[in-house]
């Protein structure tokens, strides 16, 4: 039988082929990204590198994936999988606003008045006009009403 057995692949050549394909990163976001701060090849250095992470941008999320490769000639091809996460408003709910909604925006003046809105009548002009108007009446008649 020992002629019949296959050569053994083994779980273990799969196994280091596979875990040399997979690392650990350390991430935080950046927009609507994520910006990677660490790459590491295994788990603890990994814990490590989120713990720091976790310190020095405590006030923001920081997560920590594990990285499959699906191949080593495009890296950019992966799979991942969250292994922790550092969530700085867990149990707090969402952060309120700085600014008030709308408050950033400036008040846009009305187009129009209203019906119960007053508005001030340029007296001196009106009167100006009036006299006007009745001068050239009056030389109207003056001039082509003779008797």
């Amino acid at each position: 039988m020992a002629g019949n057995a296959e050569p053994d692949h083994g779980s273990a050549n799969g196994e280091q082929a596979l875990e040399s394909q997979r690392k650990f990163a350390v991430q935080k976001p950046q927009g609507k990204k994520w910006e990677t701060l660490a790459l590491v090849d295994n788990l603890s250095a990994g814990k490590r590198e989120f713990s720091e992470a976790v310190r020095s941008h405590g006030r923001g999320y920081v997560r920590l994936i594990q990285v499959d490769f699906e191949s080593e000639e495009a890296l950019s091809n992966y799979d991942w999988r969250l292994v922790e996460l550092h969530d700085p408003y867990k149990g707090k709910g969402r952060p309120k606003p700085t600014v008030v909604a709308g408050s950033e925006r400036p008040i846009k003046p009305k187009k129009g008045k209203g019906p119960g809105e007053k508005v001030a009548v340029p007296i001196r002009t009106w009167m100006l006009a009036c006299l006007v108007a009745v001068a050239v009446g009056v030389m109207w008649v003056l001039t082509y009403h003779r008797p």
